[in-house]
């Protein structure tokens, strides 16, 4: 602790000056010996403090290091979840618009398969237009040889009405 390290030349004779206006000639070899001795005493206390302390500052500065790493440490934890969520999120949005595209394409698909067969042969189309019409859906075991009965009547009935197209033609 240096306290005229920071006082110019200038500024400590402006000091001096006030001191012998306000102490006086008389008195101002006694007051400097007592400032002396007073700033002897104040470094000295300084020093057998900072002794006596500094082992202890330097454990309560370690300490607080590492709370403050400590309280980093946790303050990354809710961004760290925030950011997971936000990438979970994202892959769900991915995950379902994937899904949807998906369906799309199977419709396309299946679009594009039917418009095949229709243009590849227009009559067989129809019959498997009508096919998959009259075709009630399946609900039990039992009622499926009644549907396969149906559906066999069905193709026979289309199948008639093709040969009375074909017979037609011919005339």
């Amino acid at each position: 602790m240096n306290i005229f390290s920071n006082i110019g030349i200038t500024e400590l004779i402006v000091i001096l000056l006030l001191a012998l206006l306000v102490v006086g000639p008389e008195r101002l070899p006694e007051m400097g010996r007592k400032l002396a001795k007073t700033l002897r005493d104040v470094r000295r206390m300084y020093e057998n403090l900072t002794k006596d302390l500094g082992p202890e500052l330097m454990s309560l500065q370690q300490t607080t290091r590492e709370l403050r790493e400590s309280v980093e440490s946790v303050r990354s934890i809710p961004k760290d979840m925030v950011d997971s969520v936000v990438k979970a999120a994202d892959l769900n949005d991915t995950v379902s618009d994937l899904k949807g595209l998906t369906g799309e394409l199977d419709q396309m698909g299946k679009s594009m398969s039917d418009a095949k067969k229709i243009i590849q042969n227009p009559m067989q189309a129809a019959v498997d237009s009508a096919r998959e019409a009259m075709q009630p859906p399946k609900v039990e075991t039992t009622e499926q040889s009644s549907e396969q009965t149906t559906e066999t009547e069905s193709v026979a009935s289309v199948e008639s009405v093709e040969g009375d197209q074909g017979e037609r033609t011919d005339d």
